[in-house]
């Protein structure tokens, strides 16, 4: 049984949306060193994974993993 007072955090999985967006792109998504939310496509910078979620119509809660920690 969930505890309702634990506290959760929600991330994404970001290899399965890079993955996503690289199937649908045809194009190769290249991750800017430094920035960790930052990526390239066809020379188009995403300054957020929502961002780039959005950018290819997809909706990033599709992507999110939550965890529940006590």
């Amino acid at each position: 049984m969930r505890d309702p007072n634990a506290k959760h955090e929600e991330t994404v999985d970001i290899d399965a949306l890079l993955a996503a967006i690289n199937e649908i792109s045809e194009s190769e998504v290249h991750r800017i060193e430094g920035e960790p939310e930052r990526v390239s496509i066809n020379g188009q910078d995403f300054h957020t994974y929502r961002e780039l979620a959005e950018a290819f119509e997809l909706d990033i809660r599709d992507f999110s993993v939550t965890e529940y920690n006590r």
